[in-house]
Parts: C-alpha cells; structure tokens; sequence
C-alpha cells in the first residue's frame, strides 16, 4: 500500500507541480484530521477511529433490531434563531390552514390558546375518532375566543395516528390556502412521562408567541422554503433513527422516483409538528393514500407507515422543489457569524457525501455535491478536467470553442466553465487562463456568487457544494465529466421534477483509452443515457463508430475544418525541407509513441545515408530524450505556439501521427492539409486515406510497417516535394454519415426539451442501465 500510495503521490507531483502537490497533501491530512480518521493509515492501518466506527454503524440494526440512522450534524442546515424580530422579509400568505388532529381533547384549551399568536386570518380544519369527540371539541371551539375565516371538524377513522387524518381528511384544504400549520394532541404515551413536555415544546417553538408565529411564517415566506420546523428536542436528539421504518419508507420514496439510502442523512420534523406550503407538501398528496392503506390502531410505537410518511417528509418537500428550515426560539448562545450562508444542503443525494471506492481510486469519477437554488436565468455549464494553458491540447480547445459557441446562440445565457481536476493556473495574485476565458471572473467551490461570466475550481470538491439550479444546463468533454454531468443532471429531476439534456461532446471512443475494468465500463455507460443526451461526435469516422454501438437519437457531428489561427500562419512560398513531423505524446497511449520512435530508428537503419539528411521532430509534448532510445539527433519540440507550428507544417514533407481509436485526431489531417504526405493508422470506420490523397493508412501499427511507409513517402518527397513550394490548403474531403452537421442553434432547441424523468436516481457509479445494444469490441 505504501507503493501504492507513493505512486499516486509521484502522479500529483508531476500534474500540478511542488505547489500542487502540497496543496493536496495539506488538505488530505486536514480531511482526515477533522474526520478523526487516521492520516496516516497507509503506514498504521490497524489504527481505528471514532468516525470509521460510526460510519461503519450506519445502517446496522442495534440491539433491537432497529435501523441505525446518520442524524443531522449541527452544522448542515444550522438552526435559525426565531422570536426576536431578526427575521428579514415579509409574510406573503394572505390566510393559512390550521390543521389538526385532536385525539385528546383534555388538551385541546392549551392548543387553542397557543392559536390566537398566529399573525395572520386562518382557518381551522380538526379532525377526531368519534362523534363525543367531535361535539366536545365544536363545544371548546364556540368558547375559545378564537375567529376563524372558516371551522370543520371531521370525524374520522382511527388508522394512522394524526398523520393519515392530515393529508386525507382534509387534502381539499391545501388547493385553497397557501400554507398551513400541522398540530396534533400528541401525549407518547409509551414513554412513561419521559415526553410529557413534548408537545408544549413544539407549540412554543412554532406559535409560542406573536414574535415567534410570525418570524416562523416570515421564514416560510422565504424564496422557495416549503417547510419550518422545531429543532429536535434535546431528549429526542440522541434517539433519532429509523426504527423498524426504513423498509416502508423505502417502498413510499420509490414512488415518487427516490431511491432511499442508509447513508443518507435522516432528518424529519420529529413530533409531526411543522409549518408547510401547501405546493411542498403535494407530492404526496398526489400519492393519493386511503386509510387502509395505514395499520389498525393497536398501540404502535414504530413500524408504521404514519412513522414512515413521518420521517421521509423532507424528502417530500425536497421533491417538490422546496428547502425546508429548522428553528429554535432558544436565545443563541454566542453571536456566532450565521453559518446559513455556506448554502442548503438538500437530503436528496446527501449520501454522496460520502465517496465509495471506485472514486476513491479513481479520483477524476469523484461525485461533485450540491446546494440547489432558485434561479429563473438560464446558465450553461461546461465540466473540463482543466483551462491550464500547459495542457490544452485539441480536445479542450475544441471543447472550448464549442462550448462558447453555444453560448453564442443563448446570449441571455449566464457561463459557467467548472475545472474538475486540475487547479486554475495562477501566477503570483492573477489567475492564468487561456485567452478566450480572459474576461472571466475565477471562484472557488463553495464561494460562488452567480455571475454573467465565471469560472468555479472545483478541483476541491471533498466538502464544498455546487451551487445547482432548474435552469442549468450542463456540457461534458471528457468521460469522467459526463459522470458528474448526469449525476447533477439526475439530482435535477429529482429535485425540481425535470432537467435539460446533457450536451456531451464526444471527441473519442474513451473507454478504449483502458483495459476491461471499471473504468472502461464507467466510461462506456456515459454513452448509454440516450433520451438525456445531445450527443456532438468530434468527427464523421468517430460519428460512424458511435452509431454503430450506441443509440443517440438527438445528435450532430463536427466536420473536420481546419483550424483558423494555423490556416493563417501557414506559408506558401516556404520550400519543402527534408524534415519528419512526429506526433509524439508519450502519456496518451493511443499515440503509439513507441511504436513510432521504433518505426523511425528502424527506417533509419535501413536507410543510414538517406535518413543522415533528415531531421525529424519530435511535437505535441515534450519528453525526456532518452525515452526515444537509440533515435538521435530528433529535435523535441513539445507544445509549440500556432504560429510555429504553421511554420513547420510549411516546412516539412513527410509526417506520422498514429492514434489507436475511431477518432482521426487533428495532426494528420492538419498535415495533409498543410501538403505534407502523412502517415496513419486505420481504425474500425476509419480510413484517412478516404479524405485525403496525402493520406497513406497502414493497417498495422508495427516498427516494420511504419518503417516501410516512412521509406516510400521519403522517397515520394525527395523526388516530388523537397526543395520547392508545394501547396497548401490542400483539400479535406467531408464524409457522409446522415447525421446533421454541428448548429449550435439546433444544439439548443434539442437541450430545451426536457429530458423525461426518471423513475429512479441513479447515484452509484455502475448504476447506469445498459441498453440492448452490442458491445464495442476491444482493440
């Protein structure tokens, strides 16, 4: 484990840098640190602690048989201190609901009394299990003092304690009042007295008093807050868990598209108590439930599917869209900076928090979290593994110029570029970025303030949220980015009901850049959400490949077009030099840059004399010169300005650029069009020699065959090329494919469909269904 680890650690080194690489080692021990986890378990990994053992707990049964729960921390979603008048904002409810279920109407004078602080008219609807019951609490009603806009009281069966009776007896009253208040009679009996403050706490917490209804209410009238409930009393707290509830409340969640997970934070208006908006609470109104769907009364204190409706009611009003917020009419006890500003963490998806090992070990697949928002202006999203100058090469340049381009057709659009792995570059104070992301205003994750223009690093993304709303609309580039992609696409319909199409930009088949693993089927079920998707495949031979395995049904394809900075820069009049351009990238293994150099030396060997006045360069990323092995005398160029390289297209005569996939890549073809003869590959649905007639494809990348192809188009250019201009411009010809060429336009109209929603959240990484499709062969 310890190479292991030195490993990962040499890899950081090498991407990000001395800097980097500190940067990461502090934050893995800070992480560690503050989770009482040991940091240095590669070294003492018998060594437990606190939070391995508690983690380890959840989900477990206790001694009853109980579910073990992972409660709410103090930090997420933090109290809010009501009672004082501090609460900014206005109440928006013209009237309100009452309603309440009174099972003991001895009771019913306190409930009363505790009414008359609500600040606004209301209505009172109560319901009862028989009819003594309902002509005394009609008889405590009249001498109440109370003046209701309206009064019913509802006899009803005794099935579900006082949570079916809210949302059956009167489930008429919520498309008439905007908000409303649950009360019941609640004496927990079955505690033996240990309770027998409960039920005054939570009035006193949620109409105490004038000052305490009405911050309540004026809470409630916050953008998008569906739910205001007391904080968990302080005997209650160290007893909240699921109970026997958790496999009824699993089959109640699957029914409005959740799946529910032990991992999951558990919270819940504990009491039934709360104030609520009548559109938060319609999913489950909708479910439609009846009393028989509830129990006979016979003494339940767990078990239920009241207990179960209970504690998954926040995943309710998540569902609809709505935030919830807990309060305490307690005095705070310090002037403590309020931690309200760190963003909502919803409890829909909150067991991401927690990575499992697949991104653990492959990092890059690590889950981003999100705060939601509610925000009408539309923002397009790009996921990039990083805008580091150093590190550009075709695939993010032209994920950019994409992206941009798209943000061209929706002008009222707010931009959004989320770096994924590798940390925005600076220099001193000032960020460097590339030049079409100059204007751009660069954050952090977890400080984001909504902006025309901005750039969030979220290399850091262990603890921070994305700030995630309805009118988002994400771009993917490379597979790793689509995961996160879907998975914020996903919590999107879970959330606000529906979402956008992920706009993939599909430059390669990736899962061909891994052996069967993990990986590879990672990678390979990014192209197996067909109806979420609009699929733009980087090439027609990539666009053939893809048709072939997978199912997009909306999609472009992007015809080769040269690129315009080098199409400038190139030179006519220059004279053709005995010179051989290599793509050489070392660290893409698609590159087959040892095949490469050995089909040099090889050539050079065979042709000593001839090769003696040939220089070859070596471009597209450096490299030590002792990995070319016996290939003197090449020059490595590493990544070059366009300029020179424009320079040594109109230069060069003979070029070799190799790439093990359906996608053709830039260089041969910028080659051919420059009016260098070129050497490639073939591919499944790829043949470069159909574009161009400089192109030459082998079918096998082997020393021997590229020797043998170097040799001939040597001969051909000293003979053809050297010593004289030669055209450029040279034409790429486009191949047929039925797919319409990329508009970004028509990219728009396809994304502002929204994409179904899904029966369930897909939150683990393998999870993604597999279409009927055939498999892609392995190559």
């Amino acid at each position: 484990m310890v190479l292991r680890t030195a490993k990962k650690a040499a890899i950081v080194f090498k991407t990000k840098g001395a800097r980097g690489f500190l940067a990461q080692l502090l934050r893995y021990f800070a992480s560690r640190i503050e989770n009482a986890r040991n940091p240095l378990m590669w070294l003492f990994p018998n060594v437990t602690s606190p939070a391995d053992t508690k983690m380890r707990n959840i989900g477990a049964l206790d001694q009853i048989g109980a579910v073990i729960a992972r409660p709410i921390t103090d930090e997420t979603n933090p109290v809010t201190h009501v009672g004082q008048g501090r609460i900014p904002g206005r109440i928006i409810f013209d009237k309100v609901a009452v309603v309440a279920h009174i099972f003991y109407p001895e009771v019913t004078e306190s409930i009363f009394q505790h009414l008359k602080n609500i600040p606004v008219p209301f209505g009172l609807f109560v319901t009862t299990d028989t009819e003594d019951k309902r002509q005394s609490l009609d008889r405590a009603i009249s001498a109440s003092g109370l003046h209701p806009i309206e009064v019913e009281i509802r006899v009803v069966p005794n099935r579900g304690r006082d949570v079916a009776p809210k949302y059956i007896a009167f489930k008429d009253v919520y498309g008439r009042y905007p908000a409303f208040i649950h009360l019941h009679s609640k004496q927990s009996l079955h505690a033996a007295g240990a309770y027998a403050t409960w039920r005054d706490y939570l009035l006193g917490n949620l109409i105490g008093s004038k000052a305490i209804a009405t911050d309540n209410l004026t809470l409630l009238s916050s953008e998008n807050v569906g739910a205001v409930y007391p904080e968990h009393a302080d005997f209650i707290k160290n007893v909240i868990n699921w109970g026997y509830d958790f496999p009824i409340a699993k089959e109640l969640v699957a029914k409005i598209g959740l799946k529910l997970d032990v991992y999951g934070t558990l919270e819940f208006p504990s009491g039934s108590m709360y104030w609520g908006r009548s559109d938060a609470i319609r999913p489950l109104l909708d479910l439609n439930l009846d009393y028989a769907d509830f129990p006979e009364e016979a003494g339940q204190i767990d078990g239920t599917l009241a207990h179960a409706i209970e504690r998954t009611l926040l995943l309710f009003i998540e569902k609809s869209g709505h935030t919830w917020k807990r309060i305490t009419a307690e005095e705070p006890k310090s002037s403590r900076v309020d931690r309200d500003e760190r963003g909502f963490s919803p409890l829909i998806s909150s067991e991401s928090q927690f990575p499992g090992i697949t991104q653990v070990t492959h990092r890059e697949t690590l889950r981003l979290t999100v705060t939601p928002t509610c925000e009408e202006r539309e923002r397009l999203n790009l996921l990039v593994p990083t805008i580091s100058p150093a590190h550009i090469f075709g695939g993010i340049d032209t994920a950019l110029k994409i992206f941009l381009e798209i943000a061209g057709a929706a002008p009222n659009s707010d931009i959004r570029v989320i770096v994924t792995e590798s940390q925005v570059d600076r220099d001193g104070d000032d960020f460097v970025l590339p030049e079409v992301l100059k204007s751009f205003d660069v954050q952090k994750l977890g400080h984001e303030k909504r902006g025309h223009r901005v750039v969030v690093d979220a290399t850091d993304r262990l603890y921070e949220p994305l700030e995630l709303s309805e009118r988002d609309i994400f771009v993917a580039t490379a597979w790793w980015t689509a995961v996160n992609a879907y998975r914020l696409q996903d919590f999107q319909k879970a959330f606000f009901g529906n979402a956008a199409r992920v706009i993939y930009i599909i430059q390669d088949f990736e899962p061909g850049f891994y052996g069967w693993s993990t990986k590879y089927a990672l990678a390979d079920a990014t192209y197996r959400r067909d109806d979420d998707t609009v699929a733009i495949f980087n090439s027609e031979e990539l666009a053939t490949y893809m048709e072939k395995y997978y199912h997009h049904q909306k999609k472009a394809v992007i015809p080769y077009r040269p690129n315009a900075k080098i199409d400038a820069s190139l030179n006519s009049d220059a004279v053709r030099e005995k010179i051989i351009l290599f793509y050489s990238r070392p660290s893409a293994v698609r590159n087959c840059f040892e095949a490469g150099i050995d089909g040099l030396h090889l050539w050079r060997r065979r042709n000593p004399t001839q090769a003696a006045a040939w220089k070859i360069y070596c471009i597209g990323e450096a490299f030590e010169k002792h990995r070319a092995g016996h290939l003197y005398n090449i020059t490595i160029t590493g990544k070059m300005p366009l300029a020179d390289y424009a320079d040594l297209l109109s230069r060069a005569s003979v070029g070799l650029s190799l790439m093990i996939s359906p996608h053709p890549s830039y260089p041969p073809l910028e080659m051919a069009y420059a009016g260098i003869r070129t050497i490639t590959n073939s591919y499944e649905c790829k043949n470069l020699s159909e574009r161009s007639d400089l192109i030459i494809s082998i079918d096998s990348v082997t020393p021997e065959e590229i020797a043998e192809a170097i040799e001939a188009q040597v001969n051909i250019a000293e003979q053809q090329m050297v010593g004289r201009p030669s055209a450029i411009n040279n034409p790429i010809r486009d191949l047929k494919t039925g797919i319409p060429h990329f508009e970004a336009l028509d990219v728009m109209a396809m994304v502002n469909k929204p994409a179904p929603s899904i029966e369930r959240l897909r939150h683990s990484d393998l999870s993604v269904e597999f279409g009927l499709v055939d498999t892609p062969p392995r190559r």
